[in-house]
């Protein structure tokens, strides 16, 4: 069974390679955490009536970027943009823990109008 949860594109200062003043990053990292934990909420609340029995143990994660605009991004930096995300996966109830999550490589794509983060879960 899948799942695709949608949420706001992190922000610079959550990148490894960034030398934001804790404050910042730590305000970025909560407004991050806080989003993914409502939208998996909601998205969780909208499947009431199909099998879906969370919290989940064991999951598989694919996480497509979509940007604003093409150019060559790092993958690597943006696994590790992923740690707030996944940690409102667990705050929003999808998970019990994020210690058994398979990371799929991350994919890249652009829309202009609306940029975002998709975690798309596979769960079981």
């Amino acid at each position: 069974m899948n799942i695709t949860i949608t949420t706001e594109l992190p922000a610079a200062p959550l990148s490894p390679n960034s030398r934001s003043h804790w404050r910042v990053k730590h305000a970025a990292s909560k407004k991050l955490k806080g989003a993914t934990a409502a939208a998996t909420e909601t998205a969780l609340a909208l499947d009431s009536n199909s099998s879906l029995q969370p919290p989940y143990h064991e999951v598989s994660l694919l996480a497509t970027y979509y940007h604003t605009c093409r150019r060559r991004r790092d993958p690597d930096n943006h696994i590790a943009k992923l740690k707030y995300a996944i940690d409102g996966l667990v705050d929003g109830g999808l998970l019990i823990d994020d210690d058994k999550i398979t990371l799929k490589p991350v994919q890249f794509a652009i829309d202009k109008a609306h940029p975002r983060l998709e975690l798309h879960i596979t769960l079981g």
